[in-house]
C-alpha cells in the first residue's frame, strides 16, 4: 500500500538535489539575441559591406545614409519583437503558482517548482496537475484533457494502489481537475513527464520563415547578377583602353555601380510594412511576437486549427430527445437531477447543458425534489447517479450515462435506437440515457442529446477565407463522426472522401498521402505526433498556418509556417507560436492573412519598382562606360540617385493594394520576379541609352548631370506604373503620403542642380530649360512604354 502521508522532509530535500525543480526550459527573449536575429538573413549583411566600401570612397554623408536605414530597420524590428515578447510573457497563467502537497502527514501549500517525485498531490476542482502523478484515491474524479487529446468531454480517472501503466490511473501535468478530488503520487517531474517530452519534440522542429527565405534569394540574386556584370565591364574597359585604363578610378566607380543596385530602403520598408501590420493586429487584440509573420501570414493558403473553440463554441447546448411514451418523467428532468455539482466552479458540460435546456414548468418539477444520496461517474459501468425525494414521499433512483449501459442492464434493446443513435451521431451530437426506479423496478427514460454549437461567426469566416482563396482543414482529436458533423455544418465538408482519422491516413502508401492530403478537409482522432507528421506532409504543398492551444499542438506549431494560439493556451504552446489571440475567433486570422497580403504586396512593389531601374540603370551606366572615355555618371551621384530614388519608396508599406491581390496568396514568385526585372529592365535600359545619345557629345557634366535628372524621375514614375499588374487605370492612385514624397524627391532633383554649393559639391553643371522640357517629355513616354510592356506581361505571368 502507498503511503499516503507523504515524503519526510529529508526526503524532500535529496530528491530536489537528484531530480531539480519541477520546471520546463523556458526561452528568454534577451535583447542581444533579437537584435543578431535580425541578421540571420544576408541582405543587412550587404548592406553594410555597401556602407564600409561607401566610406573607403570617401562619400560619408552616403555611408550614413545606408547605415541609418540599416540601423532604424533593426531597431524599430527589435522594439516590436521585443516589446510583443514581453507581452506575451505577461499572458504565462497557465500553471498554478502553488499546490497543496502532504509532508510528514501534514498538509503544506508549496511552489510548484518545488514538488519531486513521491510527494503526494492534494488536488480538487478547478486544480491544474503540476506534475505527471498516479492517482492513489479518488472520489467522483473528472478531468479535462483536452490541452493533450482535444477532446472537449471530461474524461473519468480512479485510483489504483498497483503500479500500472494504464491512462485511466494517470494524470498528466497540466490536466485540469473538472470534479471531484484526489489524492495522488508524484512519478515525474520537470523534464521528465510528458509534457517536457512534447517540448523536446517542440524545440527539434524547426521552420524558417518565408520572409526570411524570400529576401535571401533576391539578395543572392542581386549579388550574383551585379558580380558578374561588373567582372565583365572592368575586363572590357581593360581590354578597350589597355594600358591607358585607370585601374584605380575604374574600380571605384566598378564598386560605386555595385552599391547602387542594392535596395538598402528594403529593410525600412520592410519594417514599416511589418510594424503596420502589428499595430493593426494590436487593434483587434492580437499580439504578434515574431515580426516578419505578419507578411508570412500573407502567404498562406491553407489554416489549419482544431475545431473546439475556434470552429465551434466548445458549451454544449441540448438538441434533441428520445421520448419514451409510458415514463412519468421528460428525460431531460430526469438528466437534471442527476446533475447535482452545478455550483462548482467548473461545472460539467453536461450538467451544465441540462440546467440551460430544462423549460419552467421542467425546473418547477426539479426543485420539488431534494437530493438524498450522490453516486460518483463508474467508469466500468459509464453512468452516474443519484437518488432523489419529493415531498409526497415519491422517492426516485436515477441513472445518467452512456447508451451502452442502458442496453448491458436491459432496460432497451438496441436495435430499437439504432436508428435514432446513429442519426444523432451523424449529427455531431453527444448523447446521454436516463432511468428511473420508482421502487417498482429500474425503467428507461429515455435520451437527450447535446452539442457543441458552430460560433455565430463561423459560416461567414469560412466564407471570407474561400474568397482569399485560403483552404481551412480541422485537425482534431474528436471522434471522426462528431468532428465530420462540424466539417458539414461549417461549410468545410461536402462527402465523406474529405474527412479521415489520422491513422488510418497515416497507414496509406506515402504516394497515396500526397496525393490525397490537400483534399482532406477533416482529420480526426488526431495525436500529437500524427499533428506533426500532416503539417510536414501539408508543406510540401501548401504555405501552412496552424491555429493550436494544446500542449499536444506544440511540435505542429513550431512546424507550421506560421503558428498562433489563444490567450489560454499552454505555456508552452505560447511560448513556441509566432502570434497570440486574446480572443480566440477564426474570423482575426482570416482577416490577418488579409492584412499580410497587403503587407507582401507593398513590400513586392518597392522590390520591383527598386529593381527594375536599378539594374535598368546600371546596365546602362556600365555599358556607358565602355563607350566614353569618361565615368557617364560619378559614384556620388550614383549613391546620390539611390537615395531620392528610395525616399518616396520608404512609404509604400501605406499604399493602397487591390482586391484582385489579396484575392492570391502572396508568395515570392521568383520566376515571375526574374521575368520582371529582365523585361522592363531593358525597357528602362533603352531609355537611358536614349538619354545617353542625347547629351554624351555635349560634355561629361552635361551628360552626369541630365542622365542623373531623368534617372531619377523616370524611377519615381516608374512606380505608378509598376506598383500593381493590373493596368494603371485600373490599380487606383497610389496612397497620398507617396504622392507626396515623390513630388518632394522630384523637386529635391531638379533644385540640386540649381544651387550653387549642392551642384559643387556634386559636379553637377546648370540644366537648360530646353534640356529639362526633353527630359520630362521622355520620363512621361517612359511611362507609357511601360505600362504597354507590363500589360501582355502580366497576363503571361497570370497564365504561367
Amino acid at each position: 500500500m502507498p503511503n499516503l502521508d507523504g515524503l519526510s522532509l529529508t526526503e524532500v530535500a535529496e530528491r530536489r538535489a537528484r531530480y531539480g525543480p519541477n520546471a520546463l526550459p523556458v526561452t528568454r527573449f534577451r535583447l542581444p539575441l533579437l537584435i543578431l536575429r535580425q541578421f540571420q538573413g544576408i541582405f543587412n549583411i550587404l548592406l553594410l559591406v555597401a556602407a564600409g566600401v561607401t566610406f573607403a570612397l570617401g562619400e560619408p554623408i552616403d555611408g550614413w545614409f545606408i547605415l541609418l536605414f540599416v540601423f532604424l530597420g533593426v531597431a524599430l524590428n527589435v522594439y516590436q519583437e521585443y516589446k510583443s515578447n514581453a507581452a506575451a510573457d505577461k499572458l504565462k497563467s497557465y500553471l498554478v503558482r502553488t499546490v497543496t502537497v502532504r509532508r510528514e502527514g501534514q498538509d503544506h501549500e508549496v511552489p510548484n517548482d518545488e514538488i519531486v517525485p513521491g510527494d503526494i498531490l492534494k488536488l480538487e476542482s478547478g486544480d491544474i496537475v503540476p506534475a505527471d502523478s498516479i492517482i492513489r484515491q479518488a472520489r467522483n474524479l473528472l478531468v479535462d484533457e483536452t490541452t493533450f487529446t482535444g477532446e472537449s468531454i471530461p474524461i473519468a480517472k480512479q485510483a489504483t494502489t498497483n503500479p500500472t501503466d494504464a491512462d485511466e490511473f494517470h494524470l498528466l501535468q497540466g490536466v485540469v481537475i473538472i470534479r471531484g478530488n484526489a489524492l495522488a503520487e508524484v512519478t515525474a517531474t520537470g523534464t521528465h513527464t510528458r509534457l517536457a517530452a512534447i517540448a523536446a519534440t517542440t524545440s527539434s522542429v524547426q521552420a524558417e520563415s518565408e520572409l526570411v527565405i524570400g529576401v535571401d534569394r533576391i539578395s543572392t540574386f542581386i549579388l550574383r547578377a551585379t558580380l558578374i556584370t561588373l567582372v565583365f565591364v572592368v575586363l572590357a574597359n581593360i581590354l578597350i583602353n589597355g594600358r591607358n585604363t585607370d585601374i584605380p578610378h575604374l574600380l571605384i566607380f566598378a564598386i560605386a555601380l555595385a552599391v547602387s543596385v542594392i535596395p538598402e530602403a528594403l529593410p525600412l520598408v520592410l519594417t514599416f510594412s511589418l510594424s503596420r501590420g502589428a499595430l493593426q493586429f494590436a487593434q483587434k487584440h492580437v499580439i504578434v511576437k515574431r515580426l516578419s509573420s505578419v507578411q508570412d501570414l500573407g502567404s498562406v493558403n491553407l489554416l489549419c486549427t482544431d475545431k473546439t473553440g475556434t470552429i465551434t463554441e466548445n458549451r454544449l447546448v441540448y438538441r434533441n430527445n428520445y421520448l419514451v411514451p409510458a415514463s412519468r418523467f421528460h428525460p431531460l428532468v430526469l438528466a437534471r437531477l442527476a446533475a447535482y455539482h452545478l455550483e462548482k466552479e467548473n461545472p460539467e458540460p453536461f450538467d451544465r447543458a441540462t440546467d440551460e435546456a430544462i423549460s419552467p414548468d421542467q425546473r418547477a418539477e426539479v426543485n420539488s425534489f431534494h437530493l438524498l444520496e450522490e453516486e460518483a461517474f463508474e467508469p466500468a459501468l459509464r453512468s452516474n447517479g443519484a437518488v432523489v425525494a419529493r415531498a409526497d414521499g415519491l422517492r426516485l433512483h436515477i441513472r445518467r450515462g452512456s447508451p451502452e449501459y442502458f442496453f448491458e442492464q436491459g432496460l432497451i434493446k438496441q436495435e430499437q435506437v439504432a436508428a435514432w443513435l446513429l442519426d444523432e451521431e451523424r449529427q455531431g451530437r453527444r448523447v446521454l440515457g436516463v432511468s428511473y426506479d420508482d421502487s417498482s423496478g429500474a425503467r428507461f427514460g429515455g435520451f437527450v442529446s447535446f452539442v457543441d454549437t458552430l460560433k455565430a461567426t463561423t459560416a461567414a469566416t469560412v466564407a471570407a477565407a474561400r474568397k482569399l482563396n485560403v483552404a481551412i482543414t480541422i485537425i482534431t482529436g474528436d471522434a471522426l463522426m462528431v468532428a465530420e458533423a462540424v466539417g458539414r455544418e461549417a461549410g468545410l465538408v461536402t462527402n465523406s472522401d474529405e474527412v479521415m482519422r489520422a491513422t488510418d491516413f497515416l497507414a496509406l502508401p506515402s504516394s497515396e498521402q500526397r496525393k490525397r492530403v490537400g483534399k482532406i478537409r477533416v482529420f480526426a482522432r488526431t495525436s500529437p505526433e500524427q499533428k506533426l507528421e500532416l503539417i510536414g506532409l501539408l508543406k510540401e504543398q501548401f504555405t501552412v498556418g496552424f491555429l493550436g492551444e494544446g500542449i499536444n499542438d506544440a511540435p505542429a506549431l513550431k512546424a507550421a509556417h506560421v503558428s498562433m494560439v489563444v490567450q489560454s493556451a499552454a505555456d508552452v504552446a505560447r511560448e513556441t507560436a509566432d502570434i497570440v489571440l486574446l480572443e480566440n475567433d477564426l474570423r482575426v486570422i482570416v482577416d490577418g492573412i488579409r492584412l499580410g497580403r497587403e503587407t507582401h504586396a507593398n513590400t513586392l512593389k518597392y522590390i520591383r519598382a527598386t529593381l527594375v531601374s536599378n539594374f535598368g540603370n546600371f546596365y546602362a551606366v556600365a555599358i556607358g562606360s565602355l563607350l566614353v572615355s569618361f565615368l557617364p555618371m560619378l559614384p556620388k551621384q550614383l549613391l546620390l540617385l539611390n537615395l531620392l530614388s528610395d525616399f518616396p519608396m520608404m512609404a509604400i508599406a501605406f499604399d493602397r493594394v487591390s482586391e484582385q491581390e489579396i484575392a492570391r496568396p502572396q508568395r515570392w514568385d521568383f520566376r515571375s520576379l526574374y521575368i520582371i526585372f529582365i523585361t522592363l529592365g531593358l525597357v528602362s535600359t533603352f531609355f537611358d541609352f536614349v538619354y545617353f545619345g542625347l547629351y554624351y557629345r555635349i560634355s561629361p557634366g552635361v551628360l552626369q548631370t541630365n542622365w542623373f535628372i531623368a534617372s531619377v524621375i523616370t524611377e519615381l514614375l516608374l512606380l505608378l506604373s509598376i506598383r500593381s499588374l493590373l493596368p494603371v487605370e485600373k490599380a487606383g492612385w497610389p496612397a497620398p503620403i507617396v504622392v507626396i514624397l515623390s513630388t518632394v524627391a522630384i523637386v529635391l532633383t531638379l533644385a540640386l542642380p540649381l544651387i550653387p554649393w549642392t551642384a559643387a559639391f556634386f559636379e553637377f553643371t546648370r540644366p537648360a530649360l530646353t534640356d529639362l522640357g526633353l527630359i520630362l517629355s521622355l520620363a512621361v513616354l517612359y511611362l507609357i512604354i511601360t505600362e504597354l510592356v507590363k500589360r501582355p506581361l502580366a497576363r503571361y505571368l497570370s497564365k504561367h
